[in-house]
């Protein structure tokens, strides 16, 4: 039976608790500065390791050990096919001796270098493909994490109108959370000094329980940085019966990019101040990333799944008279279901083991177009392509937000699948001319889990996909359904608008035979 998120929980009475400043001593001239905020002294971190159970959620935890590079295929001539402007190379690897799961591949493009991550490590590569410096792990970053703590969830975006790049990571010990904002401005990629680090508890709510922080998000407008993180019971994270609320974390990039700022202004949203327009409790808010204009509006995305139904919910965080509001509504409603496991090479899977998780109808990233005023959200859904069996594919939505939020339009929405093939984890953008990019997973019992792209003509619905990396064979890290990934990223090149760069991960040959524990990030820019 697929163990799946239940989001109608009970009620929770709303509280708010203030950040609790916390001074940091001075750190060394060759290392990332560290700034604070929200840290509550009230926790000391334990030490040993985790002791954290980590086998129900399609979720974004770490998962220790303990169960060839190449261009793309150009697909047929098309006015609508993409190609493969830069050729494909590796990112950021699995390590050999001691492979992690799942790849959780991330990055963001700047105007030299793109800036890769991966469950537990992270590194800067040329955009020829050549690797600045050996990966650093992400816990290495923050010097302010307790020895015991390990890190995971990493996510990665370039802040254009201030040109940084922001990477935001997870880590944990037996009885806390923490949140790192590592900020980086571009220029300074082979060195840590300009590195400022925002050091944080994943708990920011006071007098309510130990709260595990997991499934981090971010996004941005121009002016502010906003994260979000799902909230579950300590002593039962990251179980599904755990989930106690969804936390927003907003903070302005004036206090968050200098680093003499500490502790840093946190303003913060949370319990019943994140329930959804039903009253639900809300799991998963995706911030967009932000690309053209000047928006001062961080608009953010949900889907509120409710027995057969999804509903999707666009919240708006803006600032009222001086302060800052949330805001929500329901826009969109309709027949939904949880994707199907996928299915991956070679042939019929005998069970469960051979399947690979392709989501719980979180959406998985948000983007905003403020050239065209227009927002994008994707997410796996449950469908039907060639009329046989289901197959997981992806559904995107346009929304035209609108002053009066419940007004807001879903003027465009689409569908990315193939024929006994399933899609997951995709993360979406636009380019300068306003054409729609998806990045993604795909496998099928006639293909290996490989590294995928679509593009979406303006206005239009159809998309046209391109091979960016294809697998060595099957994946086969444990013994249930394999957590491949969750999520994948993909980034408009700052440099040449009609572009972006996609970070994916596949299969990777590790001298077993046909199958492999192993997996490699890929990066690669795509035009059409």
């Amino acid at each position: 039976m697929r163990r799946r998120l239940v989001w109608g929980l009970t009620a929770l009475a709303t509280a708010l608790a203030f950040p609790i400043p916390v001074s940091s001593g001075a750190p060394a001239d060759d290392a990332p500065k560290i700034h604070f905020a929200g840290i509550d002294r009230s926790v000391t971190p334990g030490s040993g390791p985790i002791q954290i159970p980590r086998l129900v959620r399609p979720g974004s935890d770490r998962r220790p050990d303990g169960v060839g590079s190449g261009g793309a295929t150009r697909p047929a001539a098309s006015a609508l096919a993409p190609v493969v402007a830069v050729p494909a190379f590796d990112g950021v690897p699995d390590q050999a001796g001691n492979p992690v799961s799942p790849a959780d591949p991330t990055g963001a493009l700047g105007v030299d270098y793109h800036m890769a991550a991966v469950n537990i490590r992270m590194g800067f590569f040329d955009r020829a493909g050549l690797a600045l410096d050996p990966p650093r792990l992400l816990e290495d970053l923050d010097v302010a994490l307790p020895g015991a703590a390990e890190s995971f969830d990493p996510k990665v975006v370039y802040d254009p109108y201030r040109q940084h790049f922001v990477l935001v990571f997870l880590s944990a010990t037996d009885n806390q959370t923490f949140i790192s904002v590592v900020v980086i401005p571009e220029g300074s990629e082979e060195t840590t000094n300009d590195w400022c680090v925002l050091h944080m508890s994943g708990d920011q709510v006071r007098n309510n329980g130990k709260q595990f922080a997991d499934y981090p998000m971010v996004g941005f407008t121009e002016d502010r940085v906003t994260l979000t993180t799902n909230q579950f019971d300590f002593s039962r994270a990251p179980l599904i019966g755990g989930f106690q609320y969804a936390q927003i974390l907003s903070i302005r990039k004036v206090h968050l990019y200098d680093c003499s700022v500490d502790p840093v202004p946190i303003k913060i949203f949370s319990r019943g101040q994140t329930r959804d327009p039903d009253g639900s409790r809300a799991f998963t808010i995706v911030p967009t990333v932000s690309f053209g204009g000047s928006p001062s509006v961080q608009y953010m995305t949900s889907m509120d799944f409710n027995g057969s139904t999804g509903k999707l919910i666009l919240w708006r965080l803006r600032a009222v008279n001086g302060a800052l509001k949330l805001a929500r509504a329901q826009i969109k409603g309709g027949p939904m279901s949880f994707p199907r496991w996928g299915r991956q090479c070679p042939g019929d899977a005998p069970g469960l083991n051979d399947n690979w998780d392709t989501g719980d109808l979180r959406l998985t990233s948000s983007f905003w177009d403020g050239d065209l005023g227009r927002l994008y959200t994707t997410t796996a859904r449950d469908g039907n392509v060639g009329g046989g069996a289901t197959e997981s594919v992806i559904r995107w939505w346009e929304v035209n937000p609108a002053a009066m939020l419940g007004d807001s339009d879903v003027t465009r929405t689409g569908t990315i699948g193939a024929v006994g093939r399933d899609l997951a984890w995709p993360s979406i953008t636009t380019d300068g001319d306003g054409k729609l990019w998806i990045n993604y997973a795909r496998a099928g019992t006639a293909e290996c889990l490989a590294a995928y792209a679509s593009v979406v003509q303006p206005g239009e619905r159809a998309a046209a996909s391109i091979l960016i990396k294809p697998g060595f064979g099957r994946y086969e890290f444990s013994s249930g359904v394999e957590r491949w990934g969750d999520y994948t990223a993909v980034s408009r090149d700052p440099v040449t608008p009609t572009r972006v760069a996609t970070y994916g991960a596949y299969p990777f040959d590790d001298g077993g035979g046909a199958a492999t524990r192993l997996w490699r990030q890929v990066i690669a820019s795509v035009d059409a």
